[in-house]
């Protein structure tokens, strides 16, 4: 299974207009730096068999775009296991009930897509990965479910674009 874990992109600060951290939404410039790194996935071709993203606007906007761009034509899921705070074990309960999926589009927040990513590939030695998720950095894993093992293929840093590679 591939899974995509992708930060959301930039978003509007809280302030008196928007009073509650779930109502963040992304701004111009995130919304232009997704559909800058969705069009570098597409040149990758990368696709998503299904998408899942936090509930959270700033989440499901950038979910929207990256699906817009990538021609993905069904619904994106929301996934309560994708709001920042839940555990790791959640996540996995999310997994493997798409285990079916070959491609899947995971759109989080920080810290969580670290944590989720970390987790996935504990068996990598992570001290050498330069892993760091700014807004909509994507890294792309295979996991395999059966034997709760992921395997690090590559990172793409949104802010340089650069594609780190196992």
């Amino acid at each position: 299974m591939e899974l995509y874990i992708i930060r959301h992109g930039a978003a509007a600060e809280l302030d008196s207009e928007i009073a509650e951290e779930g109502y963040r939404y992304l701004t111009i410039h995130g919304r232009n730096h997704c559909k800058i790194v969705a069009q570098r996935l597409k040149d990758m071709k990368v696709s998503f068999d299904v998408i899942f993203s936090s509930p959270l606007v700033r989440a499901v906007q950038t979910a929207e775009i990256f699906a817009s761009v990538l021609k993905y034509d069904h619904d994106i899921k929301t996934a309560i296991e994708l709001v920042s705070g839940n555990s790791f074990n959640r996540f996995l309960q999310l997994i493997k009930r798409n285990s079916h999926h070959n491609s899947v589009g995971i759109f989080a927040h920080a810290p969580d897509v670290n944590t989720i990513t970390l987790n996935l590939i504990k068996s990598t030695d992570v001290k050498d990965l330069k892993i760091n998720f700014k807004n909509v950095s994507v890294c792309k894993i295979e996991y395999d479910i059966e034997k709760d093992i992921g395997r690090f293929i590559w990172f793409l840093n949104s802010e340089n674009m650069k594609l780190t590679e196992a």
